[in-house]
């Protein structure tokens, strides 16, 4: 019997197994309650027919290999005819039935959805970096027409394509968990590279009048915001060859590194942005806040060990009205060790419960969010901005976000290496525009260090 026909009849077995499985669910569900926990002989026989399900995946998958490697050797790649390139040197690439998920996934799914969607994000990484035929002729069945175009790109590389969307939200949960900037400013969709945002600056004016008198006119003022995309991209090397059921860990760690370079970047550019082409031009927190939106530290009090409690209760008391309801603290981690947990831990009160356990991020009344992009240098430092902010981002900044998040895979570049140039782009622009004035607050507050 050919390596095919004992695949089938393998994959047969494997849908009886799973219909008995669905079965037992079946018999669990009463219309309009919750379904009911598995029986004892149930969730034995469940376990049993998942071992078996696996068993038979892992068989299936030896035929289908032997199978695909006989057609390759009697006529040309498919995979190569598909991404117009050839299939990267000694790539060597087999599916089994995954035992990990990408990281982000397991909020709001179950186990099983996490692990389909993470199996489904493998077989996509395995057809478009590695040309692998099973997974080729997989995601022709199970993937849209957009990610079946995807994989016919042009020569010499598998092309700029988005990404399913199985792995564009496991970066988004990422890039959303890690950064602070993101979460916490108005973000803005867009479908041009530039809009332009209508900003209220001030209103109308009440005047007395006498009677029989004009009555004063006044109008309310406008200006705009703009905000044009800019492309955010990362590049890295990645080998050629995969060992099996590496596929699936391969796309946790490769859409957690793509995450975690933009939440950085988004960070930086908010946080520490000076105008220069290092944050894609964008003016930050540390470079744009005027005057009135700034506090400087009590003489002598140039280091986080050095800041006292009248330092952060004179930023609340600068903090304007409108701006209190969604404020928070914005410091890194060791600066906040350093002076706000430390000026808590000594407030006094304490007991062993509350010193042995976890100190809440919470301070004065208001929430902290760390931001390891910051400042964090715990020796004195004289003259210095931006050792935290208090405020609300969503009030002072907006975030443009362009699209989605497109990965592009190279054979060519690094081809004496046998290694794989992988891209991740995302387009976004970042325009902090409530800086303050010169005379009056904004609604985020900046500490500084004073001069000596």
């Amino acid at each position: 019997m050919e390596p095919s026909e004992l695949a089938a009849s393998i994959r047969e077995q494997r849908s009886a197994r799973l219909q008995e499985a669905q079965s037992i669910l079946d018999a669990t569900a009463v219309e309009g309650e919750t379904p009911r926990d598995l029986t004892v002989e149930e969730q034995a026989r469940w376990d049993g027919l998942m071992t078996e399900i696996n068993e038979l995946d892992r068989r299936a998958q030896r035929f289908e290999s032997l199978a695909n490697a006989k057609a390759v050797s009697t006529r040309q790649s498919p995979a190569s005819e598909m991404r117009g390139v050839l299939v990267p040197a000694g790539a060597r690439v087999e599916i089994a039935t995954p035992q990990v998920s990408l990281r982000a996934y397991g909020r709001g799914t179950d186990q099983r959805t996490g692990l389909q969607e993470a199996h489904r994000v493998g077989r996509w990484l395995a057809a478009l970096m590695y040309g692998h035929q099973q997974s080729i002729d997989w995601c022709r069945d199970n993937f849209g027409d957009q990610e079946l175009r995807a994989l016919g790109t042009t020569a010499n590389s598998a092309g700029g394509v988005l990404v399913p969307e199985e792995m564009e939200r496991a970066i988004i949960l990422l890039r959303e968990e890690r950064g602070v900037a993101r979460r916490n400013v108005t973000v803005m969709p867009m479908a041009s590279d530039t809009i332009v945002i209508p900003r209220y600056q001030s209103g109308l004016t009440a005047y007395f009048t006498g009677e029989g008198s004009d009555i004063t006119t006044s109008d309310p003022a406008f200006d705009s915001i703009r905000l044009t995309l800019r492309k955010l991209a990362t590049l890295t090397q990645w080998s050629a060859e995969l060992n099996e059921q590496a596929i699936v860990s391969m796309a946790d760690m490769l859409s957690a590194e793509i995450a975690y370079a933009f939440a950085d970047k988004e960070d930086s550019c908010l946080f520490l942005g000076t105008g220069t082409s290092t944050y894609g031009g964008t003016v930050g927190l540390i470079q744009g806040t005027l005057a009135g939106s700034k506090y400087t530290a009590l003489a002598g009090n140039t280091a986080f060990s050095t800041l006292d409690l009248d330092d952060f209760e004179a930023m609340v008391g600068k903090l304007p009205q409108y701006a209190v309801a969604g404020a928070k603290w914005y410091i890194s981690r060791a600066g906040w060790a350093s002076s706000m947990l430390r000026l808590a831990a000594a407030a006094g009160g304490n007991t062993v419960t509350n010193i042995q356990g976890s100190y809440g991020a919470q301070f004065l009344g208001f929430p902290v969010e760390f931001v390891q992009v910051m400042n964090s240098t715990l020796t004195a430092q004289t003259s210095t901005n931006g050792l935290c902010y208090l405020g609300d981002l969503r009030l002072a900044a907006h975030m443009g976000v362009g699209g989605g998040v497109r990965i592009d895979v190279d054979n060519s570049r690094y081809f004496e290496k046998d290694l794989l140039a992988i891209r991740g782009v995302e387009r976004i622009d970042i325009n902090y525009h409530e800086t303050g004035t010169a005379t009056v607050a904004g609604p985020v507050i900046m500490l500084s260090t004073p001069g000596s």
